[in-house]
């Protein structure tokens, strides 16, 4: 962002968009929990403040966090299973753990 390289990479990072890399991403099998029992899909979505339960599908399957909660928090919920059925907080940031053979903190998801 700083050296106005953001939308270079970010083309970049759509362009080489592997669709098998979406069912390894880490946001589909791990939470993050911030310091005040807030719950996210994945770190990238702490940082940018998209919080568990705050994506609504139009079907309103899943739990979903109470409005302007700014997502769900440990208080929500019961166990990490209540997530199951709750849509993951998706936006463009994404792509740069599904680009090429993917990634997450485990390694490459493709």
């Amino acid at each position: 962002f700083r050296r106005g390289e953001l939308e270079g990479y970010m083309d970049l990072l759509v362009r080489n968009f592997n669709p098998g890399a979406v069912e390894g991403v880490m946001c589909t099998n791990t939470v993050s929990i911030s310091w005040d029992g807030q719950v996210y899909d994945c770190d990238f979505n702490q940082q940018l403040n998209i919080g568990a339960g705050t994506y609504i599908p139009e079907d309103g399957n899943g739990i979903y966090a109470k409005e302007l909660s700014g997502g769900l928090s440990v208080y929500d919920i019961d166990s990490v299973k209540d997530l199951i059925n709750t849509e993951i907080g998706v936006d463009s940031h994404c792509f740069g753990c599904t680009a090429g053979m993917g990634s997450s903190c485990q390694g490459s998801t493709a």
